[in-house]
């Protein structure tokens, strides 16, 4: 897959973008509360900047499931003017800060995308992590247990639900 340059649209965002995963730093809660500031505040302004028409990926799914692959492989295919949102984001209560800047800035086409994936896959995923990339498996549990399809309802224009699988061996 050729590099893009991540100045240059389609836009993928993420909040660990912003934070040292390396295990070298501890990393707490206000931590991981600023860096979804910044993802928020960063994805207001590549929608600012992409204008209505933009198409604007909210991407969740449990640790694991698969995330930035697809954004990764999404972002090649897809729409030029698209802004990814990636995060767990298990719950309608979590999208809805995404969703109420997107409708803020005029962005007419909200796609969720929920990456869904059996526990044990994700779990097995993350073992292969490293550093603060790892989450711990009751965290992963937590965000398992409150996961909730996307619906037209809470003001996505399309909804997706990619389900994962192992790869056979």
């Amino acid at each position: 897959m050729p590099s893009r340059d991540a100045d240059a649209p389609p836009y993928c965002i993420d909040p660990d973008q912003f934070l040292d995963l390396s295990g070298a730093v501890p990393v707490g809660r206000e931590d991981v509360m600023a860096a979804w500031d910044r993802a928020y505040a960063l994805t207001e302004r590549r929608l600012l900047e992409l204008g209505p028409e933009a198409h604007f990926y909210v991407v969740f799914g449990l640790q694991g499931a698969g995330k930035s692959t697809w954004v990764a492989a999404q972002s090649q295919l897809g729409p030029r003017l698209a802004v990814y949102l990636s995060g767990p984001l298990p719950s309608r209560r979590h999208r809805e800060r995404a969703l109420l800047m997107a409708a803020r800035v005029g962005c007419r086409k909200r796609i969720g995308v929920w990456l869904h994936a059996p526990f044990e896959l994700a779990l097995a995923r993350n073992a292969q992590r490293s550093g603060l990339a790892r989450i711990k498996e009751e965290a992963m549990r937590h965000v398992f247990d409150s996961l909730e399809p996307p619906t037209l309802e809470e003001g996505f224009d399309e909804v997706m639900v990619i389900s994962s699988s192992p790869t056979p061996a």
